[in-house]
Parts: structure tokens; C-alpha cells; sequence
């Protein structure tokens, strides 16, 4: 470790400190419309969050997302959280919420400690990933931010798969902000380390409002931050999971209750369009949890005040959501994936089938057992819990939780239903805890809730300790890996690779556009030419669609058509990704949406194959190569030496969504 690498640690964590406190500045100017003075943290973050987005998504449209605006934007923030005087807790709730000390306080502040430490090291290992998804982050994931932040917008890649079907783009203006000031490295801290600090507000906050113990408290804190989110490449998981936390912390809030509802009701909703610009299988959650809620106020309060909801709720998702979605209708051909329409995606060709082409076997096997678990949560809350206000609140979340995996895991087919779902399943799992402490302190001579909570937290260790050991993601591995790189700078690829991409990008002219499907998308600079990215060639593209049943000749004069001059592939990173995607398409238990990329790419590559034995070779080192479209062979194609041994393989492996 070099005192360099250590104090760039550091500045990583002060950064991403002050972007939250930033955002919790914009939420306090929020609140101050409504007359909400020194709000805590939580609630002013939870806020802001909407508020940020929304000025992301502006932002986006005018086309001025760059270091020096999102550098003012955050110093704006803090200094609005400075003179708004945003605290820990609110002032009026304090001496009817705090729980008073019991005789275990030594336990608790015993169990703190344990989850402070937990925190620490969890948020020191987000300053440098431990690794990365090899056939998500590399050609897209870990480009795009970078992408957006050298062209000032969320920029049209309409080859892209990823561009149409992930996010409207929420996600990577968070990360573009934290790349206002830090590295490559740090990107994924936009969801984690913001996601872990929200999370400690939120828990402590949820601790208050549903008045546990300070033994129930620590133990709370422990089971949140021991217990890890399914991170399988950079999306968001850690954030969207604590913006869940959120909605019911809104719902659970007893001065908004009592004093405001109709700044409760929007609320809901900006959190819950918020949720969606980070990942767009993540808006059915959000939606199913508001008119839960809308549910519970028509029965309590009249069903004006249910309507009321739910129509605020509508209208405040919309307006987070309105200036990402007029960026997506513009450059993807939809305004939102798929529920607004597929956009430029390929099954909107009618070429191969749509993720939900799956058999009716494979959605029985991989959603309806993931569902179980959470049919008992729902069971277990709705018969047992408090059917209070609040504790309706939790349940509304676990219903949403169920509802929302079944209609997700349908609509892919039975496609990573535990990626998908997470986020939502996650808090709804954590919060059982809650239930059974709040019997228990509303009855504490009673046996079967001191039983009840053992088994909640027996449950909740369980499933903690599966995911850290989960095979496709390796939780456990990726902290020291993370404290590793972040202490010793280990760069993302090594120094040849990025001499390799620099030599391919000067072989490319500047006159026409050109497109890419190569291994490392992020190494290139997108102002000096003009680059689409096709992370899997063919599954994405303007009208008519990619002429998969055409010959390499049909495929040039479409790129041609579209301005498209120049080919740019990872052709022996693509020839191993084809032996095993030949596998993939032979094993049924795979989902469609699986299959259906796997064959795009195969036919994709067929057709660049073509292309490379015809057209000229502005560069060629055996591992990716530059064609002109506009420009036949001059001499009879030979095929290249072997491979350098460099490559990292981005390409060879076929994601595993499960």
C-alpha cells in the first residue's frame, strides 16, 4: 500500500459522503416547500433522491452532464444541507419515538459495534470492485457512464441490447457523478457505498419509527448489514434495495401520516420512479407497493384519500421518470421497455422470440419455487403481524415483493428471477424482523414472540451466509478483493489492453460512424469518432431491424444506411463465445431470452466473418479488427495469427442471468 492509494481511498469515501449529503441538501429544499423544517437524513435523502434524478434527467435532455456542472451541483446540495440544517432524527418525534434503555444495553452496543465494523469494511470495499461481470460490465456496463460523461447525455446506442432493456439511464448519471471527481475504479460506488450509507440512516430510522428496543435496534442493524444483495455485474442492487427500505419508511412515518399525506403520496411515488430509472424490472415492485398503500388509505381513511394517493403517487413517478423517458423515445424508440413499447429491440422484428417465449415448464421451475418463500413472508405477516397502519406498511411490501417476482419472472421468461427481484425481496425479508419485535413489545410476557424472532433471525443468518457463498457472484470473495485494489490501485485491464484499444481507435477514421463489438468498450474515447456499441450484435437496431437472415452484403448495406462505415469486433474473443454459446442453445433448461441472444450473436458473427474475408482492414492484430465497409479487399483474406494471450475474455462467457 502507497500513501498515494491511500489517500485516493479516502478522497473515494469523502466524495461519495459528500454526493450524499448533497442529495439530502436537495431533498431538504424539497421539504421546505412543504414545510417540513431540519428534516432527519433519511427522510431529507429520501427526498433528494427524486429530486436528483429529475435534474439528471434535465440535465440529460439539454445535453450539459459534464464534471464541471455535477461538481457545482453537488456543492450546491451540501450547501443546502448545511443551511437547512438537515439532522439525525426529527426534533418533534424524539421523545414519544426513542426506546428507552433496557438491561441488556450492553448486548446492544456489543451487537452495534459488530454491525459498525461490518459497515466499514463492506463500504471500504466498494472504492475498488473486486471484480466485474466478464460478459456484462466490460462491453457495456462500464462503458456507458463514461459515454454519457465525454458526450454530455445519455447518448443513442441503438445497437445496444443493454441500452433498450436495463435502464432509461437514472443509474449512470449516480455514477456519472461519482466519476465527476474519481476514477474508473470507483464507479460502482454509486450504488454501493451511497446504498450502505442510505441503508445505516434508514435502518437507525426505522428502528425509531417502529419504537424497537436498543437491543432490537443493534440486532436490526446487524441483519441489514450482514445480510448481502446479489451482486452479480454493475447493476444497481444496494441502492435500489435501501430506496425500498424508503417506501416504507414513508408509509411508517407518523408525522406524514398524522400531519401531511399529501407529501407522503408523492413521495411514494418519486422514490418509486427513482427505483425504475435504476433498473427497469425493478418499477413493478414500486407500483404494486403504491397501490398497497392506496389500498390501505381507501380502507382507513376513505376512498377519496385512496384515490388521492394513488393519483399524487402516479403523477410524482411520472414527473422523476418524464425527462429520462423523452430520452429514451428519442434515441431507443420507446419511452419505457417494455411496458411503453420494445423500442428497437429485437423481438419488435419479429426475428426471434421474446424473453417470455419460454415454456410454461421452465417458468413452473424457476419462478413458482422462488415465489414460495415469499408466499410463507406474506402468510406469516398477514396472520400474525400488527394490522396497524405501519404494520400494514411491511406487508405491503412483501405483497408487493410476491406479486411483483411472479410478473417479472413471466415477462423473462423465468430469466434471473433472483437478480430482478432482490432488491424488493431483500427488505421484505429484513423486516419480518420488525413484525415479531413489535408483538413482542406490545407483549412481552408472551412466549411464541421471542420464539418467532429467534427463528426470524436463524432464517435471515441463513440466507445471508447462501448469498455471500452464491456461486455466480462470489459475495464473500469480492470484500478483500475490493480492500485489495482499492489499497494497492489495480487497474481495471492491464496497460496492453489500453495501448491495444488506443492503436484501434486511431486505425479508425473520423469522416463516418462506426460500430462496436468488442470486449472492452469502456477503453475508447467516444469524442474523438463517432462509436455505437453492439454488446450483442443484432439484438438491438433502428428500423427495419438487423438483417439476421441476410448474407454479410445485406449487413453492410444496412450499416451503410445508418451511417455506419466502420466494423470494429473482438473477432477471437467472438470465436470462443460462439463454441459456447453452440452449448447454451443445446441445453433446454436455458431460458428463451437466453437462446434467443445466443442465436442472435451466432448469426451476427457469421455475418462479420463474411465481411472480414471482403472488405479492407484499416487494423488487424489477431485479436480485434477495424473493417471499411465502403472499401473491398484488395488482397484474398488470410486469417490472422493467434490471439494474444492479454485478452480477458469479456466475450467468452455467455451471461448467466440466473
Amino acid at each position: 500500500m502507497t500513501l498515494a492509494a491511500l489517500l485516493h481511498f479516502i478522497e473515494a469515501l469523502l466524495w461519495c459522503v459528500l454526493l450524499f449529503t448533497s442529495i439530502a441538501g436537495y431533498g431538504a429544499l424539497l421539504l421546505r416547500l412543504f414545510k417540513v423544517g431540519r428534516p432527519s437524513i433519511a427522510l431529507a435523502a429520501t427526498s433528494g433522491f427524486g429530486v436528483v434524478i429529475f435534474l439528471g434527467g434535465s440535465l440529460n435532455l439539454l445535453q450539459a452532464i459534464t464534471p464541471s456542472v455535477l461538481v457545482g451541483l453537488t456543492v450546491l446540495g451540501v450547501l443546502a444541507a448545511i443551511f437547512l440544517r438537515i439532522t439525525f432524527t426529527e426534533t418533534e418525534s424524539q421523545s414519544e419515538a426513542a426506546p428507552q434503555p433496557t438491561s441488556s444495553s450492553t448486548v446492544a452496543t456489543l451487537v452495534l459495534l459488530v454491525a459498525a465494523v461490518i459497515f466499514a469494511v463492506r463500504l471500504g470495499a466498494t472504492v475498488h470492485s473486486g471484480g466485474y461481470q466478464a460478459g456484462d460490465d466490460y462491453n457495456f456496463y462500464l462503458g456507458t457512464p463514461q459515454k454519457m460523461l465525454q458526450l454530455h447525455h445519455y447518448a443513442a446506442d441503438p445497437f445496444s441490447e443493454r441500452r433498450i432493456m436495463s435502464s432509461i439511464g437514472g443509474n449512470y448519471f449516480l455514477q456519472d457523478m461519482v466519476l465527476a471527481v474519481l476514477p474508473l475504479t470507483a464507479l460502482q460506488m454509486a450504488d454501493r457505498a451511497l446504498g450502505l450509507i442510505f441503508l445505516a440512516f434508514l435502518a437507525y430510522a426505522l428502528s425509531i419509527e417502529f419504537r424497537l428496543t436498543r437491543t432490537q435496534q443493534a440486532i436490526f442493524a446487524f441483519l441489514v448489514f450482514f445480510t448481502p444483495q446479489l451482486q452479480f455485474n454493475l447493476t444497481f442492487v444496494l441502492l435500489p434495495s435501501a430506496l425500498f427500505f424508503a417506501l416504507v419508511y414513508l408509509v411508517a412515518h407518523r408525522k406524514l401520516f398524522t400531519e401531511n399525506a399529501t407529501l407522503q403520496a408523492l413521495l411514494l411515488g418519486a422514490v418509486t420512479g427513482v427505483i425504475a430509472t435504476t433498473k427497469s424490472t425493478y418499477l413493478p415492485h414500486g407500483v404494486i407497493f403504491v397501490l398497497c398503500v392506496a389500498i390501505i388509505h381507501a380502507r382507513r381513511r376513505g376512498l377519496p384519500a385512496g384515490i388521492k394517493t394513488l393519483l399524487l403517487g402516479a403523477i410524482a413517478c411520472f414527473v422523476v421518470m418524464a425527462p429520462w423517458m423523452i430520452a429514451s423515445h428519442f434515441t431507443s424508440g420507446t419511452w419505457f421497455y417494455p411496458l411503453l413499447g420494445k423500442g428497437y429491440q429485437y423481438s419488435a422484428y419479429g426475428l426471434y422470440p421474446a424473453p417470455s417465449g419460454a415454456g410454461i415448464s421452465i417458468i413452473l421451475h424457476k419462478v413458482i419455487p422462488f415465489c414460495c418463500p415469499l408466499i410463507l413472508l406474506v402468510a406469516l405477516e398477514w396472520f400474525l403481524g400488527d394490522r396497524d397502519e405501519q404494520g400494514e406498511a411491511i406487508l405491503a411490501l412483501s405483497i408487493a415483493g410476491l406479486a411483483a417476482t411472479l410478473l417479472v419472472g413471466i415477462s423473462t421468461g423465468g430469466d434471473s428471477v433472483r437478480r430482478y427481484n432482490y432488491p424488493c425481496i431483500i427488505p421484505a425479508m429484513l423486516l419480518l424482523y420488525i413484525v415479531f419485535s413489535r408483538r413482542r413489545n406490545a407483549a412481552p410476557t408472551a412466549r411464541q414472540w421471542p420464539i418467532l424472532q429467534a427463528v426470524t433471525i436463524l432464517f435471515i443468518g441463513y440466507t445471508a451466509i447462501t448469498t455471500w457463498h452464491q456461486k455466480f457472484t462470489f459475495e464473500f470473495d469480492q470484500i478483500p478483493a475490493g480492500l485489495k485494489g482499492a489499497f494497492h490501485e489495480t487497474p481495471i485491464v492491464p496497460a496492453s489492453v489500453v495501448d491495444e484499444y488506443a492503436a484501434v481507435q486511431r486505425s479508425i477514421p473520423n469522416n463516418a460512424g462506426a460500430i462496436a463489438s468488442v470486449t472492452n468498450s469502456f477503453l475508447f474515447d467516444y469524442r474523438a469518432n463517432d462509436i455505437k456499441i453492439a454488446d450483442f450484435p443484432g439484438a438491438a437496431s433502428p428500423p427495419p431491424g438487423w438483417p439476421s437472415r441476410g448474407d454479410g452484403e445485406v449487413l453492410a448495406k444496412y450499416f451503410l444506411a445508418n451511417d455506419i462505415r466502420y466494423l470494429v469486433c473482438s473477432y477471437a474473443d467472438a470465436e470462443i463465445f460462439d463454441e459456447v454459446a453452440v452449448q447454451i442453445l443445446n441445453d433446454p433448461s436455458r431460458t428463451q431470452w437466453i437462446h434467443s441472444e445466443q442465436a442472435i450473436s451466432l448469426r451476427s458473427h457469421q455475418q462479420y466473418a463474411e465481411l472480414a474475408r471482403s472488405r479492407r482492414h484499416l487494423y488487424d492484430d489477431g485479436q480485434i479488427y477495424v473493417l471499411d465497409l465502403e472499401s473491398p479487399a484488395t488482397t484474398p483474406f488470410d486469417s490472422p495469427n493467434p490471439p494474444p494471450k492479454h485478452h480477458n475474455q469479456s466475450l467468452t462467457q455467455a451471461p448467466n442471468r440466473q
